[in-house]
């Protein structure tokens, strides 16, 4: 028998135990999943691509997914640390896939080939076809919903966006483009001086083919600074254009008999609220009994070559301008809205 002292300080420590144990588990059980970057690497057309994919800790059983393509001279770690997006992510609950080059973009200084070479992109060939591959290979690993895929792209990574909207408007339900230019436009005339070479009715006819029986209304939204030295300010007013006659010629096809008009719905002017924060003017274009735009222009005025909004963090100086709009949260704003269907897209309700 043991004495009653002694198991009394027996029959304490059991429980002392037993209560760290359990308070423990409780603790583990009760702390939420964490985020994590995942990283991995894609093999298309004898070339291997890398991407980094910002996955939230806690997901919703059907997330979307949005896809980032970074510009020249830039990689995916630094446009996922200068975009910001990945607060929104966690916030909203979907993942962003950050997606890198190959060798030969290396060799093209980190540009992608839908700026440098846009005559060899195709569903099956060149940079769309991998990002598209990178694409597909995340969102089954996280069971995204296969409505709810954008894509947005700054620069360089905006030029390839559009090149992913015309030949894969089967897997984007909308883009973006930052910064950027016409489908299948290409260097000549988008970067440094500004040069009109080719006609957006041209190029929107360029985007109808690719889209081939894929076809259908895609939403877009831009962003340029009208100071942009880099890719001037007037080839993104060509993007919004060509993709304004690119929807027209689907609606056209599918027998709507009102297009998108040249005037926008709406003009709004604005200041970011920020410190020194930018003007700026947004133009709209909305489908008849559509309650969500079908494109959205931003003009962020005397904005430079920078992603409009983003780190403040020194280490993205180069790469941002925190004086403009949020361009991360106006985007996911304009995205979270649409969901992809055959002949062009369904609104959700606004948040």
């Amino acid at each position: 028998m043991i004495p009653t002292g002694v198991s009394t300080i027996v029959r304490s420590a059991i429980a002392a135990v037993l209560a760290t144990v359990f308070g423990l588990s409780q603790s583990a059980a009760a702390a939420p999943p964490a985020d994590r970057t995942d990283t991995g690497s894609y093999t298309a057309g004898g070339l291997t691509y890398d991407y980094r994919s910002f996955v939230p800790g806690a997901l919703p059983e059907a997330p979307a997914l949005l896809v980032m393509v970074h510009g020249c001279n830039t990689t995916a770690e630094q446009q996922q640390q200068a975009s910001q997006l990945d607060p929104i992510a966690r916030r909203a609950g979907f993942v962003v896939l950050y997606v890198d080059g190959s060798p030969l973009n290396e060799l093209q200084g980190r540009c992608w080939s839908g700026l440098a070479a846009p005559g060899n992109e195709s569903r099956t060939s060149g940079d769309a076809a991998a990002i598209a591959g990178m694409t597909r290979l995340v969102a089954d690993r996280h069971h995204v919903d296969s409505q709810r895929i954008y894509a947005l792209g700054m620069s360089s990574g905006a030029f390839q966006t559009a090149m992913l909207g015309g030949h894969f408007p089967d897997l984007y339900a909308a883009i973006g483009l930052h910064s950027g230019g016409p489908f299948g436009h290409g260097v000549p005339g988008c970067v440094g001086t500004y040069l009109p070479i080719a006609a957006p009715e041209a190029l929107a006819a360029r985007a109808f083919s690719a889209q081939g029986e894929h076809r259908r209304v895609l939403p877009v939204i831009a962003f340029h600074g009208d100071a942009d030295k880099t890719v001037p300010y007037e080839c993104g007013q060509e993007a919004v254009e060509q993709w304004r006659l690119t929807n027209n010629t689907t609606l056209a096809a599918q027998g709507v008999p009102e297009p998108i008009p040249a005037t926008p719905s709406n003009i709004g002017e604005g200041v970011a609220q920020v410190a020194q924060g930018h003007r700026f003017t947004v133009r709209t274009w909305e489908l008849p009994n559509s309650p969500c735009p079908v494109l959205q222009s931003w003009t962020v005025h005397g904005e430079g070559h920078f992603w409009s909004g983003g780190s403040p963090d020194a280490r993205s100086a180069q790469f941002t301008d925190p004086r403009g709009p949020n361009a991360s949260e106006l985007v996911w704003q304009f995205f979270s809205r649409i969901d992809r269907t055959e002949n062009g897209y369904h609104c959700r309700r606004s948040a």
